[in-house]
């Protein structure tokens, strides 16, 4: 047993420094490129289902109704410049500034981990309920990515944000609906409340966080 010690010891005391460098986590304080497809002044909305049956970012809305291409690309780089690829994509979120994307457990991750090229996307809806009135950013695990948050805002039929689309959520939705305007019921982004808004709060009864 002495003997295996000495040798195990003897076989790291000599491994090469190229070796030991290949076995050693890279540094991770390089730079966060994040980019939003669309490239125009004004706010994007995104709608949402705790099931993640809602709007794909692709499917995001201008405040008249147009649909826009939303989507976020987000590249990691090491200190040394090189991309990190394969990184964990539950390590990824988005987060309004309000508070008031109210996600489901990973509901607002990635759509998969980085690739070889270090990046990852925002394509697929999210899980998500809640509605916020500010922007968000992306965040990697103690890191606010970006100075200047992405143009994006969010609704969901969950308008309580309790992880399930009920009755409880109609009757916000029928109060705001009869009454006055209010954008977390605006699911149908356009301005106003029509049968639009009627549809996707239809399509979300019953949606709950998996």
């Amino acid at each position: 047993m002495k003997n295996f010690a000495l040798l195990l010891v003897l076989v790291l005391t000599c491994l090469s420094p190229a070796l030991a460098q290949t076995i050693e986590p890279p540094c991770w304080d390089g730079d966060i490129i994040i980019e939003l497809a669309y490239s125009g002044d004004e706010t994007l909305t995104l709608f949402n289902l705790p099931n993640g049956n809602g709007s794909t970012f692709a499917e995001a809305q201008l405040p008249d109704g147009t649909y826009v291409d939303a989507t976020i690309s987000m590249t990691l780089f090491d200190c040394f410049g090189d991309p990190i690829p394969y990184y964990p994509a539950e390590d990824l979120w988005l987060e309004s500034l309000d508070g008031g994307l109210i996600p489901c457990i990973a509901g607002t991750i990635p759509d998969e981990n980085t690739d070889e090229n270090g990046s990852t996307y925002w394509l697929e809806p999210l899980m998500a309920g809640g509605s916020s009135l500010e922007f968000c950013f992306a965040f990697v695990p103690g890191i606010l990515v970006g100075e200047i948050p992405l143009p994006l805002l969010f609704n969901s039929a969950d308008m309580n944000g309790d992880g399930v689309v009920n009755l409880s959520d109609i009757g916000m939705f029928s109060e705001i609906f009869f009454g006055t305007y209010n954008f977390s019921a605006d699911f149908f982004r356009d301005g106003q409340m029509n049968i639009a808004d009627v549809g996707r709060m239809a399509l979300g009864v019953g949606a709950s966080c998996p």
